[in-house]
């Protein structure tokens, strides 16, 4: 099946979250929570060299609205691309919503008939790919479906 053609969908439902660097994870949370009055996860540990992270979701229990999901970098030098990718590193990203497992399956095989490599997120049951453009695209789906 030609990547052009019609017939093939992905059931997107939307943008889950949207990552970005901050130097000062704390300041940021005490920003976000105390300021725009948005409710922040819990800071999750570094692990693998990426560095602290919390999301911050803008409208709490809304599976239709997007988070902020902010990691916390001392030092922000460059982005990566597909051709610097590091499993121990993750770049600033868009993370997509689909509804099951089943649509992620789909779009991993989709992604390797392309030619498009993919890297798995173990400790966040995902997997991530860059676009066109080295854009990072995170892929999420409720887990345990």
């Amino acid at each position: 099946m030609s990547l052009t053609e019609g017939s093939f969908q992905i059931p997107w439902q939307g943008i889950h979250h949207i990552a970005l660097l901050t130097a000062d994870l704390d300041a940021t949370i005490r920003f976000y929570r105390d300021v725009l009055g948005m409710q922040a996860g819990d800071i999750a540990l570094s692990q693998e060299g990426r560095g602290r992270h919390c999301l911050i979701l803008v409208k709490p229990n809304d599976d239709n609205v997007l988070g902020f999901h902010f990691f916390e970098r001392p030092i922000i030098k460059t982005t990566l691309g597909p051709s610097d990718t590091h499993p121990q590193s993750l770049a600033p990203h868009v993370a997509l919503r689909l509804p099951d497992a089943t649509a992620a399956d789909a779009l991993r095989a989709r992604l390797s008939n392309a030619g498009v490599p993919v890297t798995d997120i173990p400790e966040l049951g995902t997997f991530v790919f860059f676009d066109n453009n080295d854009l990072c695209l995170e892929v999420t789906w409720p887990k345990g479906m």
